[in-house]
Protein backbone atom coordinates (compact mmCIF):
# COMPACT_ATOMS: atom_id res chain seq x y z
CA UNK A 1 0.00 0.00 0.00
CA UNK A 2 2.70 2.22 0.88
CA UNK A 3 3.75 2.54 -3.54
CA UNK A 4 -0.08 3.36 -3.71
CA UNK A 5 0.26 6.28 -1.08
CA UNK A 6 2.33 8.86 -3.73
CA UNK A 7 0.47 8.35 -6.58
CA UNK A 8 -2.96 8.51 -5.30
CA UNK A 9 -1.90 11.82 -3.29
CA UNK A 10 -0.64 12.89 -6.38
CA UNK A 11 -4.24 12.37 -7.75
CA UNK A 12 -5.86 14.11 -5.22
CA UNK A 13 -4.41 16.86 -5.14
CA UNK A 14 -4.68 17.40 -9.37
CA UNK A 15 -8.32 16.65 -8.97
CA UNK A 16 -9.73 19.79 -8.70
CA UNK A 17 -7.11 21.72 -11.25
CA UNK A 18 -8.41 18.59 -13.94
CA UNK A 19 -12.28 19.33 -12.67
CA UNK A 20 -11.57 23.46 -13.13
CA UNK A 21 -9.67 22.71 -16.36
CA UNK A 22 -12.36 20.57 -17.48
CA UNK A 23 -15.20 22.17 -16.36
CA UNK A 24 -16.75 19.38 -14.37
CA UNK A 25 -19.09 20.41 -12.09
CA UNK A 26 -20.59 17.76 -9.04
CA UNK A 27 -24.13 17.33 -9.10
CA UNK A 28 -24.18 19.84 -5.57
CA UNK A 29 -21.89 21.89 -6.85
CA UNK A 30 -23.75 23.27 -10.00
CA UNK A 31 -25.93 26.07 -10.13
CA UNK A 32 -29.43 26.34 -11.31
CA UNK A 33 -29.63 27.74 -15.16
CA UNK A 34 -32.02 30.67 -15.15
CA UNK A 35 -34.98 29.95 -17.40
CA UNK A 36 -38.19 32.00 -18.54
CA UNK A 37 -40.60 31.54 -16.14
CA UNK A 38 -43.26 34.35 -16.53
CA UNK A 39 -45.50 35.43 -13.72
CA UNK A 40 -49.54 34.32 -13.33
CA UNK A 41 -51.99 36.66 -14.92
CA UNK A 42 -55.56 36.79 -12.30
CA UNK A 43 -59.28 37.57 -13.41
CA UNK A 44 -59.52 40.69 -14.55
CA UNK A 45 -55.89 41.41 -15.04
CA UNK A 46 -54.17 41.65 -18.75
CA UNK A 47 -50.44 42.01 -18.59
CA UNK A 48 -48.12 44.02 -20.94
CA UNK A 49 -44.67 41.99 -20.77
CA UNK A 50 -41.50 44.11 -21.13
CA UNK A 51 -38.79 42.31 -22.62
CA UNK A 52 -35.45 43.78 -22.11
CA UNK A 53 -31.83 43.45 -21.17
CA UNK A 54 -30.98 42.67 -17.67
CA UNK A 55 -28.39 45.31 -17.62
CA UNK A 56 -30.07 48.01 -18.78
CA UNK A 57 -31.79 48.90 -15.64
CA UNK A 58 -31.51 52.85 -16.61
CA UNK A 59 -34.20 52.27 -19.54
CA UNK A 60 -36.75 50.86 -17.22
CA UNK A 61 -36.27 53.56 -14.44
CA UNK A 62 -37.13 56.04 -17.70
CA UNK A 63 -39.86 54.03 -18.21
CA UNK A 64 -41.42 53.88 -15.09
CA UNK A 65 -40.76 57.58 -14.66
CA UNK A 66 -42.64 58.64 -17.66
CA UNK A 67 -45.61 56.26 -17.03
CA UNK A 68 -45.37 57.40 -13.12
CA UNK A 69 -46.68 60.89 -14.66
CA UNK A 70 -49.38 60.12 -15.84
CA UNK A 71 -51.49 59.88 -12.66
CA UNK A 72 -51.33 63.65 -12.60
CA UNK A 73 -52.80 63.96 -16.10
CA UNK A 74 -54.93 60.83 -16.23
CA UNK A 75 -58.31 61.36 -13.96
CA UNK A 76 -58.35 58.52 -11.78
CA UNK A 77 -55.21 56.68 -12.56
CA UNK A 78 -53.62 54.67 -10.05
CA UNK A 79 -50.12 53.48 -10.58
CA UNK A 80 -48.42 51.16 -7.45
CA UNK A 81 -45.01 51.03 -8.00
CA UNK A 82 -44.51 49.23 -5.18
CA UNK A 83 -42.34 45.94 -6.83
CA UNK A 84 -41.13 48.33 -9.55
CA UNK A 85 -37.65 48.46 -8.25
CA UNK A 86 -36.37 44.95 -6.30
CA UNK A 87 -33.46 44.06 -4.50
CA UNK A 88 -32.74 40.57 -6.49
CA UNK A 89 -31.50 41.02 -10.24
CA UNK A 90 -33.34 37.68 -11.23
CA UNK A 91 -36.67 39.16 -9.81
CA UNK A 92 -39.23 40.21 -11.86
CA UNK A 93 -40.36 43.63 -11.68
CA UNK A 94 -43.73 44.73 -11.89
CA UNK A 95 -46.08 48.15 -12.31
CA UNK A 96 -49.74 47.21 -11.31
CA UNK A 97 -51.93 49.97 -13.20
CA UNK A 98 -55.11 50.95 -12.44
CA UNK A 99 -58.48 53.40 -12.47
CA UNK A 100 -61.37 54.39 -11.51
CA UNK A 101 -64.39 53.69 -12.82
CA UNK A 102 -62.61 51.13 -14.57
CA UNK A 103 -62.17 47.03 -13.46
CA UNK A 104 -59.24 46.11 -15.37
CA UNK A 105 -56.05 45.77 -13.81
CA UNK A 106 -52.92 46.35 -15.94
CA UNK A 107 -49.49 44.82 -14.90
CA UNK A 108 -46.29 45.45 -16.84
CA UNK A 109 -43.79 43.49 -16.16
CA UNK A 110 -39.92 43.10 -16.95
CA UNK A 111 -39.02 40.28 -18.41
CA UNK A 112 -35.38 39.98 -18.76
CA UNK A 113 -33.35 38.93 -21.26
CA UNK A 114 -29.74 36.92 -19.71
CA UNK A 115 -26.86 35.11 -22.09
CA UNK A 116 -28.95 31.68 -20.72
CA UNK A 117 -32.58 33.78 -21.69
CA UNK A 118 -32.99 34.94 -24.79
CA UNK A 119 -35.55 36.80 -26.53
CA UNK A 120 -37.42 33.43 -27.71
CA UNK A 121 -37.20 31.72 -24.58
CA UNK A 122 -39.50 34.62 -23.50
CA UNK A 123 -42.14 34.29 -26.38
CA UNK A 124 -42.05 30.72 -26.43
CA UNK A 125 -42.79 30.71 -22.42
CA UNK A 126 -44.90 33.70 -22.50
CA UNK A 127 -46.69 31.86 -25.65
CA UNK A 128 -47.72 28.87 -23.28
CA UNK A 129 -49.13 30.26 -20.66
CA UNK A 130 -52.69 30.90 -20.59
CA UNK A 131 -53.66 34.24 -20.81
CA UNK A 132 -50.62 35.37 -22.92
CA UNK A 133 -49.76 39.23 -22.55
CA UNK A 134 -52.60 41.11 -24.44
CA UNK A 135 -48.96 43.14 -25.56
CA UNK A 136 -45.17 42.52 -25.56
CA UNK A 137 -43.45 45.79 -25.44
CA UNK A 138 -39.35 45.86 -26.76
CA UNK A 139 -37.39 47.04 -29.65
CA UNK A 140 -34.90 49.31 -27.87
CA UNK A 141 -32.38 48.77 -31.09
CA UNK A 142 -33.17 47.37 -34.16
CA UNK A 143 -31.17 44.39 -33.45
CA UNK A 144 -33.18 43.29 -30.39
CA UNK A 145 -36.37 44.52 -32.47
CA UNK A 146 -35.52 42.62 -34.97
CA UNK A 147 -35.40 39.39 -33.15
CA UNK A 148 -38.69 40.19 -30.86
CA UNK A 149 -40.46 40.07 -34.27
CA UNK A 150 -38.97 37.23 -35.58
CA UNK A 151 -39.42 35.43 -32.69
CA UNK A 152 -43.20 36.28 -31.75
CA UNK A 153 -43.47 35.78 -36.15
CA UNK A 154 -42.30 32.04 -35.61
CA UNK A 155 -44.37 31.19 -32.55
CA UNK A 156 -47.89 30.02 -34.24
CA UNK A 157 -49.27 28.31 -30.69
CA UNK A 158 -50.44 31.03 -28.14
CA UNK A 159 -52.79 29.95 -25.39
CA UNK A 160 -54.58 32.78 -26.53
CA UNK A 161 -55.16 35.05 -29.00
CA UNK A 162 -51.53 36.24 -30.24
CA UNK A 163 -50.20 39.80 -28.84
CA UNK A 164 -49.63 42.79 -30.40
CA UNK A 165 -45.80 44.02 -30.78
CA UNK A 166 -45.10 47.79 -29.16
CA UNK A 167 -41.67 48.86 -30.44
CA UNK A 168 -40.47 51.77 -28.36
CA UNK A 169 -37.09 53.28 -29.78
CA UNK A 170 -35.80 51.16 -32.49
CA UNK A 171 -35.44 53.18 -36.11
CA UNK A 172 -34.66 51.04 -38.71
CA UNK A 173 -36.90 50.90 -41.40
CA UNK A 174 -36.36 47.47 -42.21
CA UNK A 175 -34.11 44.80 -41.50
CA UNK A 176 -32.56 44.60 -44.92
CA UNK A 177 -35.16 42.74 -46.51
CA UNK A 178 -38.44 43.78 -45.06
CA UNK A 179 -40.02 46.33 -43.34
CA UNK A 180 -39.50 46.02 -39.40
CA UNK A 181 -43.55 45.99 -38.69
CA UNK A 182 -43.94 43.85 -42.11
CA UNK A 183 -42.20 41.01 -40.11
CA UNK A 184 -44.97 40.49 -37.34
CA UNK A 185 -47.61 41.61 -39.83
CA UNK A 186 -50.99 43.59 -38.78
CA UNK A 187 -49.72 43.31 -35.15
CA UNK A 188 -46.93 45.57 -34.76
CA UNK A 189 -47.05 49.34 -33.70
CA UNK A 190 -43.61 51.25 -33.68
CA UNK A 191 -43.78 54.77 -31.12
CA UNK A 192 -40.96 55.98 -32.59
CA UNK A 193 -39.95 57.98 -35.66
CA UNK A 194 -38.34 55.53 -38.11
CA UNK A 195 -34.57 56.56 -39.76
CA UNK A 196 -36.40 57.91 -42.85
CA UNK A 197 -38.41 59.75 -40.98
CA UNK A 198 -35.27 61.17 -38.75
CA UNK A 199 -33.69 62.26 -42.16
CA UNK A 200 -36.29 63.94 -43.61
CA UNK A 201 -37.21 65.84 -40.42
CA UNK A 202 -33.45 66.96 -40.34
CA UNK A 203 -33.20 68.03 -43.49
CA UNK A 204 -36.52 69.53 -44.16
CA UNK A 205 -35.57 71.96 -40.79
CA UNK A 206 -32.38 72.50 -42.49
CA UNK A 207 -33.48 73.77 -45.79
CA UNK A 208 -36.18 76.18 -43.54
CA UNK A 209 -33.92 77.59 -41.61
CA UNK A 210 -31.76 80.69 -42.94
CA UNK A 211 -28.91 80.25 -40.99
CA UNK A 212 -27.89 76.97 -42.59
CA UNK A 213 -28.93 76.93 -46.31
CA UNK A 214 -28.14 79.85 -48.83
CA UNK A 215 -30.67 80.65 -51.80
CA UNK A 216 -29.71 80.26 -55.30
CA UNK A 217 -26.69 78.27 -53.51
CA UNK A 218 -26.13 74.50 -54.41
CA UNK A 219 -25.53 72.37 -51.00
CA UNK A 220 -22.40 70.19 -50.98
CA UNK A 221 -23.14 66.61 -49.17
CA UNK A 222 -20.56 64.97 -47.75
CA UNK A 223 -21.90 61.55 -46.62
CA UNK A 224 -20.07 58.88 -43.90
CA UNK A 225 -21.00 55.45 -42.58
CA UNK A 226 -19.13 52.79 -40.17
CA UNK A 227 -19.69 49.66 -41.85
CA UNK A 228 -19.93 47.69 -38.82
CA UNK A 229 -23.03 49.01 -37.83
CA UNK A 230 -26.19 48.65 -39.06
CA UNK A 231 -27.87 51.87 -37.49
CA UNK A 232 -24.79 54.00 -39.10
CA UNK A 233 -25.19 52.26 -42.42
CA UNK A 234 -29.36 52.60 -42.86
CA UNK A 235 -29.35 55.90 -41.57
CA UNK A 236 -26.74 57.07 -44.12
CA UNK A 237 -28.83 55.54 -47.07
CA UNK A 238 -31.88 57.24 -46.01
CA UNK A 239 -30.07 60.80 -45.30
CA UNK A 240 -28.99 60.42 -48.66
CA UNK A 241 -32.72 59.40 -49.92
CA UNK A 242 -34.20 62.64 -48.01
CA UNK A 243 -31.52 64.88 -49.83
CA UNK A 244 -32.78 64.17 -53.18
CA UNK A 245 -36.56 64.39 -51.65
CA UNK A 246 -35.96 67.45 -50.38
CA UNK A 247 -33.70 68.84 -53.61
CA UNK A 248 -35.43 67.31 -56.39
CA UNK A 249 -33.47 69.99 -58.53
CA UNK A 250 -30.25 68.69 -59.11
CA UNK A 251 -28.83 71.59 -59.57
CA UNK A 252 -29.42 72.04 -55.92
CA UNK A 253 -27.68 69.72 -54.37
CA UNK A 254 -24.50 67.79 -55.02
CA UNK A 255 -22.83 64.92 -53.29
CA UNK A 256 -19.10 65.23 -52.89
CA UNK A 257 -18.12 61.91 -51.70
CA UNK A 258 -19.15 58.82 -49.74
CA UNK A 259 -16.91 57.32 -47.08
CA UNK A 260 -17.14 53.87 -46.01
CA UNK A 261 -14.85 53.05 -42.33
CA UNK A 262 -14.32 49.40 -41.63
CA UNK A 263 -14.89 49.45 -38.07
CA UNK A 264 -16.19 51.82 -35.40
CA UNK A 265 -13.54 50.41 -32.37
CA UNK A 266 -11.56 53.31 -31.20
CA UNK A 267 -10.08 55.55 -28.56
CA UNK A 268 -11.93 57.73 -26.08
CA UNK A 269 -10.38 60.77 -28.00
CA UNK A 270 -7.98 59.15 -30.55
CA UNK A 271 -9.48 58.11 -34.03
CA UNK A 272 -8.66 54.35 -35.96
CA UNK A 273 -6.51 54.88 -38.66
CA UNK A 274 -9.38 54.64 -41.47
CA UNK A 275 -11.16 57.43 -39.57
CA UNK A 276 -7.83 59.41 -39.58
CA UNK A 277 -7.92 59.16 -43.14
CA UNK A 278 -11.30 59.76 -43.87
CA UNK A 279 -11.26 62.39 -41.87
CA UNK A 280 -8.15 64.12 -43.78
CA UNK A 281 -9.35 63.32 -47.40
CA UNK A 282 -13.07 64.79 -46.18
CA UNK A 283 -10.99 68.22 -44.90
CA UNK A 284 -8.69 67.93 -47.83
CA UNK A 285 -12.07 67.87 -50.23
CA UNK A 286 -13.93 70.62 -48.17
CA UNK A 287 -11.25 73.19 -48.44
CA UNK A 288 -10.83 72.68 -52.06
CA UNK A 289 -14.91 74.46 -52.51
CA UNK A 290 -15.51 77.81 -52.91
CA UNK A 291 -15.15 79.48 -49.31
CA UNK A 292 -19.17 80.63 -49.91
CA UNK A 293 -20.39 77.50 -50.59
CA UNK A 294 -22.74 75.76 -47.97
CA UNK A 295 -21.88 72.29 -46.59
CA UNK A 296 -23.19 69.95 -44.77
CA UNK A 297 -21.45 66.63 -43.29
CA UNK A 298 -24.27 63.67 -42.51
CA UNK A 299 -22.85 62.13 -39.64
CA UNK A 300 -25.15 58.79 -38.78
CA UNK A 301 -23.49 57.83 -35.73
CA UNK A 302 -23.45 56.96 -31.92
CA UNK A 303 -21.49 59.73 -29.86
CA UNK A 304 -17.72 58.17 -29.91
CA UNK A 305 -17.19 57.17 -33.37
CA UNK A 306 -18.77 60.88 -34.73
CA UNK A 307 -16.64 62.97 -32.11
CA UNK A 308 -13.76 61.05 -33.23
CA UNK A 309 -14.28 61.92 -36.92
CA UNK A 310 -15.38 65.63 -36.11
CA UNK A 311 -12.70 66.33 -34.11
CA UNK A 312 -10.21 64.63 -36.76
CA UNK A 313 -11.30 66.84 -39.57
CA UNK A 314 -11.06 70.37 -37.54
CA UNK A 315 -7.31 69.09 -36.51
CA UNK A 316 -6.71 68.54 -40.34
CA UNK A 317 -7.92 71.83 -41.24
CA UNK A 318 -8.93 74.00 -38.49
CA UNK A 319 -10.56 76.86 -40.75
CA UNK A 320 -12.95 74.34 -41.77
CA UNK A 321 -15.07 74.81 -38.20
CA UNK A 322 -17.46 77.72 -39.53
CA UNK A 323 -18.11 76.57 -43.06
CA UNK A 324 -20.11 72.95 -42.69
CA UNK A 325 -23.26 71.90 -40.43
CA UNK A 326 -23.45 68.54 -38.87
CA UNK A 327 -26.53 66.63 -39.79
CA UNK A 328 -27.28 63.49 -37.84
CA UNK A 329 -30.48 61.44 -36.09
CA UNK A 330 -31.17 60.26 -32.73
CA UNK A 331 -27.72 58.45 -31.85
CA UNK A 332 -25.92 61.31 -30.75
CA UNK A 333 -28.20 62.08 -27.10
CA UNK A 334 -28.90 65.29 -26.27
CA UNK A 335 -27.56 65.33 -22.82
CA UNK A 336 -23.74 64.19 -24.78
CA UNK A 337 -24.01 68.29 -25.71
CA UNK A 338 -25.74 69.34 -22.76
CA UNK A 339 -24.62 67.37 -19.53
CA UNK A 340 -21.97 65.36 -20.56
CA UNK A 341 -20.41 68.25 -23.45
CA UNK A 342 -16.97 68.71 -21.69
CA UNK A 343 -15.56 65.20 -22.47
CA UNK A 344 -18.35 63.22 -24.81
CA UNK A 345 -19.00 66.49 -27.05
CA UNK A 346 -16.72 69.56 -26.08
CA UNK A 347 -18.53 72.60 -28.17
CA UNK A 348 -15.14 74.51 -27.55
CA UNK A 349 -12.79 72.32 -29.36
CA UNK A 350 -15.41 71.37 -31.72
CA UNK A 351 -16.80 74.42 -32.62
CA UNK A 352 -19.51 73.32 -35.63
CA UNK A 353 -23.05 73.59 -36.37
CA UNK A 354 -24.78 70.34 -35.12
CA UNK A 355 -28.25 69.24 -36.09
CA UNK A 356 -29.79 66.13 -34.11
CA UNK A 357 -33.14 64.51 -33.59
CA UNK A 358 -35.29 63.00 -30.75
CA UNK A 359 -38.44 61.65 -30.90
CA UNK A 360 -40.03 64.16 -27.33
CA UNK A 361 -39.13 67.46 -26.16
CA UNK A 362 -35.35 67.12 -24.11
CA UNK A 363 -36.05 70.15 -22.17
CA UNK A 364 -39.32 69.32 -20.75
CA UNK A 365 -38.28 69.94 -17.04
CA UNK A 366 -40.39 70.08 -14.28
CA UNK A 367 -40.68 73.39 -12.13
CA UNK A 368 -40.49 73.67 -8.11
CA UNK A 369 -44.25 73.98 -7.63
CA UNK A 370 -44.99 70.09 -9.43
CA UNK A 371 -44.93 67.19 -7.65
CA UNK A 372 -44.24 63.76 -8.69
CA UNK A 373 -43.00 62.31 -5.72
CA UNK A 374 -39.93 60.99 -6.87
CA UNK A 375 -40.18 61.01 -10.68
CA UNK A 376 -39.18 64.64 -11.09
CA UNK A 377 -37.47 65.70 -13.75
CA UNK A 378 -34.98 68.29 -13.22
CA UNK A 379 -31.55 69.44 -14.60
CA UNK A 380 -28.60 68.44 -16.04
CA UNK A 381 -30.87 65.71 -17.57
CA UNK A 382 -32.76 65.45 -20.57
CA UNK A 383 -36.11 64.05 -20.90
CA UNK A 384 -36.73 62.95 -24.39
CA UNK A 385 -36.62 59.71 -23.03
CA UNK A 386 -39.11 59.73 -20.01
CA UNK A 387 -41.35 62.47 -22.09
CA UNK A 388 -41.66 59.72 -25.22
CA UNK A 389 -42.45 56.85 -22.85
CA UNK A 390 -45.25 58.78 -21.02
CA UNK A 391 -46.81 59.05 -24.66
CA UNK A 392 -46.86 55.92 -25.27
CA UNK A 393 -48.49 54.90 -21.28
CA UNK A 394 -50.85 57.80 -22.37
CA UNK A 395 -52.18 56.15 -25.50
CA UNK A 396 -52.01 52.29 -24.01
CA UNK A 397 -53.96 53.15 -20.72
CA UNK A 398 -56.62 55.74 -22.72
CA UNK A 399 -57.38 52.36 -24.91
CA UNK A 400 -57.03 49.74 -21.62
CA UNK A 401 -58.66 51.70 -19.13
CA UNK A 402 -60.83 54.11 -20.96
CA UNK A 403 -63.39 56.03 -18.78
CA UNK A 404 -66.32 54.59 -20.61
CA UNK A 405 -65.78 51.39 -19.02
CA UNK A 406 -65.00 49.06 -22.33
CA UNK A 407 -63.20 46.60 -21.32
CA UNK A 408 -60.18 45.26 -22.97
CA UNK A 409 -59.29 41.92 -21.88
CA UNK A 410 -57.34 40.39 -25.36
CA UNK A 411 -54.96 41.30 -27.84
CA UNK A 412 -57.57 41.75 -30.79
CA UNK A 413 -59.30 44.38 -29.13
CA UNK A 414 -56.08 46.37 -28.17
CA UNK A 415 -55.13 45.68 -31.26
CA UNK A 416 -58.65 47.20 -32.94
CA UNK A 417 -58.28 49.50 -31.28
CA UNK A 418 -54.84 51.15 -31.98
CA UNK A 419 -55.63 50.70 -35.67
CA UNK A 420 -58.20 53.54 -35.17
CA UNK A 421 -55.86 56.03 -33.97
CA UNK A 422 -55.54 57.58 -37.50
CA UNK A 423 -53.95 60.69 -36.29
CA UNK A 424 -50.58 58.71 -34.61
CA UNK A 425 -50.28 55.41 -36.69
CA UNK A 426 -50.01 54.45 -40.50
CA UNK A 427 -51.84 51.63 -41.63
CA UNK A 428 -48.67 49.37 -41.86
CA UNK A 429 -48.21 50.36 -38.05
CA UNK A 430 -45.63 53.15 -38.38
CA UNK A 431 -46.07 56.04 -36.49
CA UNK A 432 -47.42 58.62 -38.49
CA UNK A 433 -46.01 62.08 -40.15
CA UNK A 434 -45.96 65.36 -38.26
CA UNK A 435 -47.10 64.14 -34.66
CA UNK A 436 -44.25 65.59 -32.91
CA UNK A 437 -40.32 64.94 -34.98
CA UNK A 438 -38.06 67.14 -32.94
CA UNK A 439 -34.89 68.91 -34.08
CA UNK A 440 -32.28 70.08 -31.87
CA UNK A 441 -30.32 72.54 -33.05
CA UNK A 442 -26.27 73.38 -31.67
CA UNK A 443 -25.56 77.22 -32.78
CA UNK A 444 -22.56 79.53 -32.28
CA UNK A 445 -20.54 76.54 -30.97
CA UNK A 446 -17.74 79.30 -30.75
CA UNK A 447 -19.33 81.54 -28.73
CA UNK A 448 -21.90 81.23 -25.78
CA UNK A 449 -23.29 78.33 -27.67
CA UNK A 450 -27.01 77.52 -27.50
CA UNK A 451 -29.73 74.41 -27.85
CA UNK A 452 -32.77 75.20 -29.52
CA UNK A 453 -35.62 72.66 -29.85
CA UNK A 454 -37.96 72.82 -32.12
CA UNK A 455 -40.88 71.14 -32.91
CA UNK A 456 -43.10 69.99 -36.34
CA UNK A 457 -46.54 69.11 -36.32
CA UNK A 458 -49.01 68.25 -38.98
CA UNK A 459 -49.03 70.78 -41.52
CA UNK A 460 -47.33 73.29 -39.66
CA UNK A 461 -43.87 74.55 -39.73
CA UNK A 462 -40.97 74.48 -37.61
CA UNK A 463 -41.82 75.86 -34.11
CA UNK A 464 -39.00 76.80 -31.62
CA UNK A 465 -40.21 75.33 -27.81
CA UNK A 466 -37.41 75.17 -25.80
CA UNK A 467 -34.05 77.16 -25.81
CA UNK A 468 -30.99 76.10 -23.51
CA UNK A 469 -27.74 78.63 -23.29
CA UNK A 470 -24.23 76.12 -22.47
CA UNK A 471 -21.08 77.64 -20.53
CA UNK A 472 -19.16 79.09 -22.96
CA UNK A 473 -15.92 76.31 -22.69
CA UNK A 474 -17.92 73.15 -21.60
CA UNK A 475 -21.28 71.47 -20.90
CA UNK A 476 -22.77 73.39 -17.56
CA UNK A 477 -25.81 74.87 -17.96
CA UNK A 478 -26.48 78.65 -17.19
Amino acid sequence: MKELRWPFLVFLFSLPILMLVMDWRLPWMSEAKPTAIPLAVDANEIEFAWIHTTTNATTWERFVSGLMRLRRTMTGLQIDDSRAFLDSTTAIPELRITREGNPTIIRIRWYKLQNEVTTQDWVTALSQRNPPPVAIIGGGSTDRAIDLASAMAKTTQWQGQPPALLLTTATADDDGSIGLTEQYKDHTFRFCFTNSRMAEAVLDFLKSHPTHSKPNQPISFFSVYWQDDRYSIDLCDRFRDAVVQIWPNENDRKFEGLWKIPFSVGGFESPNDFERQTATDIARQMKSLPADRPMVLILPAIVLPAKRLLQAILDAEPSLSDRFVVVTGDGIPVNAVMRDGEFAWPVHTMPVPLLLFTHENPFAWDTPSTQYQGYELTKPNTTEEQMHFSEMGRRLFSIVLNTQNDTIMNADDLLLELRKQREFFQPNGEREPGTGEHVVMLSQPSKASTLTVYRRGQGRPWKKIEEVTLMPTAAGVR
